[in-house]
């Protein structure tokens, strides 16, 4: 290929050790779904503007991408959320990160983008699961005489019943009321889904969908100019209340299904501000 491969041959061969890494474990296959797609949304991008070679990618049209305006969930061009632009900085550090272990080049086009700064403290609404369980709860899964969702748990975090409130049971039923009336046959209503659309979808998709939707109302609620305010953050504060509750970081981790005491402290320093 010499010394100034295509950016095709180029991002394939990153694409290549990605997928290794995830059959060694290194990457799990939600994070190789999320950052494939969107480093060949990238590549795209390059192409439209006539930058078809590695060599040829500078800091300018890199920078273009990451700060690119997208689509809302009604088809309206939007600014990009900050978390949606560190997402695609990611990718694409991490991309030429690969690319120099590689060898096609050494480079880093994306080092110096100034992205906002994460917002220290602020409102977030209370809540209990993580985007990637959201997606997967069914009708069957909310225990109305319990006061709880069961959350099924991912790669990362356990599965777990979490407990819901007066508002958040009334939402939840109201909820499944509404998605088993839509179903053609009264037996298939325990199986929809509760939160997110029936349409077959990776856990990534899935995932996507709930971040859209929870993106979508906490730009509704006035909380979409916050720059660190995103889907995260509402399951974050779940663990903040419980330690604040109980004072026991335990308490905190097993509301979230974390495995690790270090990550619920984390959650809870990141946020200890909030209420100042």
């Amino acid at each position: 290929m010499g010394s100034d491969p295509s950016l095709t041959y180029a991002f394939d061969r990153v694409q290549g050790a990605w997928q290794t890494m995830a059959a060694r474990g290194e990457f799990t296959e939600q994070t190789l779904d999320k950052f494939g797609l969107l480093l060949k949304r990238c590549e795209r991008y390059m192409q439209l503007r006539d930058v078809v070679v590695l060599g040829d990618v500078t800091a300018d049209p890199v920078e273009d991408f990451v700060t690119a305006r997208g689509h809302s969930r009604h088809g309206r061009v939007t600014d990009s959320a900050a978390a949606t632009m560190r997402l695609r900085r990611s990718v694409v550090r991490t991309a030429y990160r690969t690319l120099r272990e590689l060898g096609p080049s050494d480079a880093d086009p994306a080092r110096d983008i100034v992205l906002p700064a994460r917002a220290i403290g602020g409102v977030r609404p209370p809540a209990g699961g993580h985007s990637g369980e959201i997606g997967h709860i069914r009708v069957r899964d909310l225990d109305v005489s319990h006061r709880r969702v069961w959350m099924h748990g991912s790669t990362k975090v356990d599965a777990r019943w979490c407990p819901l409130d007066d508002w958040a049971l009334n939402v939840l039923t109201s909820r499944a009321e509404f998605v088993s009336a839509r179903q053609l046959r009264k037996e298939s209503a325990p199986n929809a889904r509760l939160a997110v659309s029936d349409r077959h979808g990776s856990d990534a998709y899935l995932q996507a969908r709930a971040c859209v939707a929870l993106g979508d109302l906490l730009r509704r609620i006035g909380l979409g100019d916050k720059e660190d305010v995103k889907p995260s953050s509402i399951t974050a504060w779940a663990a903040v209340a419980e330690f604040e509750r109980t004072g026991r970081i335990e308490d905190a981790a097993r509301r979230l299904g974390l495995r690790s005491l270090d990550r619920a402290a984390a959650v809870r320093a990141r946020f200890r501000t909030v209420r100042r």
